[in-house]
């Protein structure tokens, strides 16, 4: 199964991958590793849930934070 495939069958769309905010490259590959800089949760030009956990984010706020965050980063890749 191709990642794309896995993807779309967990109903996950990349996003447009949002313009550097500072001098940075969102990821780099070197060989069969890639670094990823600067990726936030932030869906639509906006953090999501911010705050700290626990204070004022509940644990499934963070979740869906880290998830969003971890999507950018797979979207900075492409």
């Amino acid at each position: 199964m191709s990642i794309e495939a896995r993807l779309a069958e967990l109903g996950v769309t990349l996003p447009v991958q949002a313009a550097a905010l500072g001098i940075y490259r969102p990821a780099v590959r070197s060989g069969n590793l890639v670094y990823v800089s600067g990726q936030l949760p932030t869906r639509e030009g906006a953090v999501v849930h911010p705050g700290l956990l626990g204070a004022g984010v509940s644990i499934e706020q963070g979740q869906e934070a880290a998830q969003v965050a971890a999507i950018n980063a797979l979207a900075a890749v492409q």
